[in-house]
């Protein structure tokens, strides 16, 4: 292989797909799939489960492949300067050039490397980028980390009557958002997506409008200009996320975002360690804010919010979930939807309903 091409093109493309380098066992998988053909070179990397691709134009004076330890690639390219750049092959030893700088680099031959998988025939549908991060991000915080719970380590797809929904759940908390697509002529569609492939497609995707979405049997693909991200899918049943949003409630309090945020950010502080409990007491339009704690000390801070329903109520919430949600919310004002102190709790963007965010109680002693 012989190739010439710009220094920032090149590195991009391995700060792209090093995203699904992994350190197990397997040195093949700390490598980067270098090949170059046409008038292009083709970068990949996988870790099994997800596999991502970059392209990025090139002068290809002679076709070849290698793979070249990723980690250390990108080390190289990252202290070069923004001059134009010269790799050439020999076996499984590469020579990169860039002006007075030269580096002998050993890497594996092409053929060790993991097969990439072939995109399956399935459902396609494009989706506008910045509506697809913004769906990820206001689910995927929520979905379980705990691998016991295979089917709950992903976020759920849903495609039904022109809209997309996506669902995460961790058994304590759930989030939902949904978006109308008129276009969007499709079967219905229910998946799973990992939660690291999607963790990584935040990290990888481009700037630009569109993104197209691809759903298969058993694997999902998102195909952006530069860039391929090929998953499997988790195979397990979702529970049934419609049974956990609440259909009916007693009292709404209606408060302003930033200042909601930042009250509990403060009582927080000074929450227990284990429980991380926030007490919430409302009587007539004053919210008040509590936690205490027996290694630390006890916070309090009041609120004056609007509110639809009658009498008090006390509810006390985990102030993790409680400060993930309204850190991802970008309304104005929020509104809470309470029924009891042993009911879930429903949090939401007050002027929308299409995003919402249930999170269980904890139990709290009478005052």
């Amino acid at each position: 292989m012989k190739i010439n091409c710009q220094r920032q093109d090149f590195l991009e493309g391995v700060r792209v797909v090093q995203n699904a380098l992994t350190s197990i066992t397997l040195p093949i998988l700390s490598h980067i799939l270098m090949t170059a053909r046409g008038e292009r070179v083709n970068l990949a990397a996988t870790n099994l489960e997800t596999t991502i691709q970059a392209f990025f134009p090139s002068q290809v004076l002679e076709e070849g492949e290698i793979c070249l330890p990723g980690n250390k690639l990108f080390q190289i390219l990252r202290e070069l300067p923004p001059l134009g750049v010269s790799l050439t092959t020999e076996d499984t030893k590469a020579a990169i050039k860039c002006e007075k700088s030269l580096f002998h680099l050993l890497g594996l031959e092409a053929a060790e490397f993991p097969e990439i998988p072939k995109l399956e025939e399935g459902k396609e549908f494009t989706l506008a980028r910045e509506k697809l991060k913004e769906m990820i991000q206001k689910t995927i915080f929520a979905a379980s980390v705990d691998e016991t719970r295979q089917n709950l380590n992903g976020v759920h797809l849903e495609i039904e009557e022109k809209e997309i929904k996506m669902v995460a759940t961790d058994g304590r908390r759930l989030a939902f958002i949904r978006a109308s697509e008129p276009s969007l002529e499709l079967a219905p569609v229910q998946i799973i997506i990992p939660l690291r492939a999607l963790q990584q497609l935040l990290r990888v995707m481009e700037k630009g409008e569109e993104v197209r979405v691809g759903a298969g049997k058993s694997q999902i693909f998102f195909r952006m200009e530069n860039v391929l991200l090929i998953s499997q899918l988790i195979e397990a049943k979702f529970p049934d996320y419609r049974e956990v949003i609440p259909k009916e409630h007693r009292i709404t309090i209606m408060a302003d975002r930033n200042e909601l945020l930042a009250a509990s950010k403060r009582v927080a502080l000074l929450a227990e360690e284990k429980s991380r409990l926030l007490k919430f007491k409302l009587k007539e339009n004053l919210l008040s804010i509590s936690a205490i704690s027996p290694e630390t000390g006890y916070a309090y801070e009041e609120l004056m919010v609007r509110r639809e329903g009658e009498g008090d109520i006390q509810i006390g919430f985990n102030s993790t979930y409680l400060l993930d949600v309204l850190k991802i919310i970008d309304s104005g004002e929020v509104s809470l939807e309470l029924t009891d102190s042993v009911s879930p709790g429903l949090i939401r963007p007050a002027e929308s309903k299409d995003y919402i965010y249930v999170i269980m109680p904890i139990r709290t002693e009478k005052e």
